[in-house]
């Protein structure tokens, strides 16, 4: 199905005229040199291409070129008209003279009847042995180091692929019937055809070989089947396999189509043309305010959907029905490994990102997408350090509505053992928010299946919930007592009982709570006398906490995983209510000062 759909994605994509994608035998690739050559094959001059500028610079030129084949293995393939200098100028310690032979014979055979001046130019380089000539050892070293490169006859405003000449010459050339073809059915089409034997490489692929990576490739005897070899095992005429290869670096190349998830890229498309709704899905999947959308009408529009999507209001001026495709891939050295492939309309996933934003929704944290909150569950923030498996099982859940996989708590709350959030501001919100979101929606579904309401006393909101009584919540906002109390009395100390407590009081209560406890009365005795106001407040709030945790006001040797999540959610939110009634006190205390002074 992916192969289809990227097979109906190109032939839209070439009836557009305002996309650039490349027709069948061209491509698009990264040209970092030209040689001018004179009409009887004489190199004038050899000289870089650029692009870009300052910091931007880049040493190469993006064009459309005869296509490339795959190269793979020992074997000689050149490349028409766009080239390396091995195989161009056989600079090559060891096999740079067959390279060059293979090159010439190439472009005899194309150019062989073609009676344009650049054309015959270009013959007349390779028969020529003299072509090094007036390059100095610095160039040939740079010409050495890689990058293809391109002809251009001297004093001519086209390079010589661009000829019309050139162009009718190549066609011919790869629309000639080949003694090597293998006929069969398509798997795609149904059409009897010529079958390809290489599926089209994807370059500019982090992670994976400079050369590209194949999204169809059968590298072993174990994955051949029925005596066939090579991309044969796929089915896939030439036509499609240049057609899905095409579109898929199309997506790859075009930022607007492409987000990174750490090692896993996802690209997108649709079944229709449907600009609003890709700029939207690029927001879902990417950043809220990502940095390619430059037009502020797009960012406000872009806002207010969101907003529509958390509060679950009707979205107007999009097509609901625009069918989505969403390709989840990873680099594996040369190859393309598919991590998830999702499809559904817009307005479904509109629905269950909006379900993804109330999940996720806490107070007093700035709202985050799913691809900048997940480094909250990485070493020091890394994109590249959050694990694939988990980035994939949390797109298909954020897509369809699912619940998030087990390995997310599991992580998120390893980071908050490890750190507590301190090396961000914003670290310990975004967490609780993910921890939040987990266990929302595990109670939601399990309703569902259930048919059971979930009652207030054990739910999650966007905020304090002071009638929840799990003992996990119960617990983290006690410590968030605690911790306010120890501060209050003690000010700025070296390590706060956050920093040296909470991880087991969040995995094992009975061993650290009765000590808490005890200096607890010792910090609130001292408070009375600094500030007898807040110790007030601070008794009145670990009276409504104590009688939650039971008669006996008991402390459990563990919590399970379910109820360490409710912890830091608990803790979380009952920090964030203590501090912002510290503020109003605050406030309220300036107040008094101002009328005062009045008087």
């Amino acid at each position: 199905m992916i192969l289809q759909e990227l097979h109906r994605y190109y032939g839209r994509l070439l009836a557009d005229p305002e996309c650039d994608v490349p027709p069948a035998h061209w491509s698009t690739e990264k040209a970092a040199w030209e040689i001018t050559l004179a009409e009887d094959g004489r190199v004038v001059r050899v000289l870089p291409l650029t692009t870009g500028e300052v910091k931007e610079l880049r040493r190469f030129i993006p064009m459309r070129v005869p296509e490339h084949g795959s190269r793979s293995g020992t074997g000689i393939l050149p490349f028409f008209l766009c080239d390396n200098a091995a195989y161009l100028l056989g600079l090559d310690s060891k096999r740079g003279e067959e390279k060059r032979a293979g090159a010439r014979a190439l472009h005899e055979d194309v150019l062989a009847s073609c009676d344009d001046a650049g054309a015959q130019a270009v013959r007349a380089f390779f028969e020529r042995d003299d072509c090094l000539e007036g390059l100095d050892e610095t160039l040939r070293a740079e010409l050495t180091g890689g990058g293809f490169m391109v002809f251009r006859l001297s004093g001519d405003r086209q390079r010589v692929h661009e000829r019309e000449a050139v162009r009718e010459a190549w066609a011919a050339y790869c629309d000639l019937p080949s003694d090597d073809d293998v006929v069969g059915q398509c798997a795609i089409t149904g059409e009897r055809t010529s079958m390809a034997r290489l599926f089209p490489q994807v370059t500019g692929v982090p992670g994976a070989q400079s050369a590209g990576a194949s999204l169809v490739s059968f590298n072993l005897d174990s994955f051949e089947s029925y005596g066939k070899k090579q991309a044969y095992n796929a089915s896939l005429s030439q036509e499609v396999a240049f057609n899905a290869g095409s579109a898929l670096r199309y997506l790859y190349g075009d930022l607007k189509h492409r987000v990174r998830f750490g090692q896993t890229t996802v690209v997108f498309w649709t079944d229709r043309t449907a600009a609003d709704e890709e700029l939207m899905m690029l927001a879902m999947l990417g950043d809220e305010v990502d940095p390619r959308v430059e037009d502020t009408a797009d960012l406000e529009r872009i806002q207010q959907t969101l907003e529509c999507m958390k509060e679950g209001k009707p979205l107007e001026g999009y097509d609901l029905e625009t069918r989505f495709f969403i390709l989840g891939l990873a680099p594996n050295a040369a190859r393309l490994a598919v991590r998830f492939f999702e499809t559904n309309t817009f307005g479904a996933i509109a629905r269950h990102y909006g379900e993804y934003l109330r999940d996720i929704e806490m107070d007093g944290v700035k709202p985050r997408s799913l691809r900048s909150t997940l480094r909250q569950t990485a070493p020091l923030g890394e994109a590249d350090a959050v694990p694939s498996t988990l980035v994939n099982n949390c797109l298909h859940a954020m897509l369809t509505g699912s619940r998030f996989p087990r390995a997310l708590p599991q992580l998120v709350i390893a980071r908050m053992r490890a750190d507590h959030g301190d090396n961000n501001p914003w670290d310990m919100g975004q967490r609780a928010a993910l921890l939040k979101a987990c266990l929302v929606r595990d109670q939601r579904i399990a309703a569902k299946e259930t048919g059971e309401r979930v009652s207030s006393e054990r739910s999650l909101q966007v905020d304090l919930n002071e009638e929840n009584t799990d003992r996990g919540y119960v617990l983290g906002r006690l410590f968030a007592v605690l911790e306010r109390t120890q501060t209050a009395a003690l000010g700025d100390v070296n390590a706060t009982i956050k920093d040296r407590f909470i991880g087991t009081a969040s995995m094992a209560p009975s061993r650290v709570y009765p000590s808490l406890l005890r200096n607890h009365q010792h910090h609130m005795a001292k408070l009375r006398k600094s500030n007898a106001g807040l110790s007030i407040k601070l008794e009145k709030e670990m009276d409504g906490i104590m009688p939650l945790l039971g008669e006996s006001c008991f402390f459990p040797a563990t919590l399970d995983l379910t109820e360490q999540g409710n912890f830091y959610v608990g803790y979380y939110q009952e920090r964030q209510f203590l501090w912002r009634s510290k503020k109003s006190e605050a406030s309220s205390s300036d107040a008094a000062s101002t009328e005062t002074s009045g008087e």
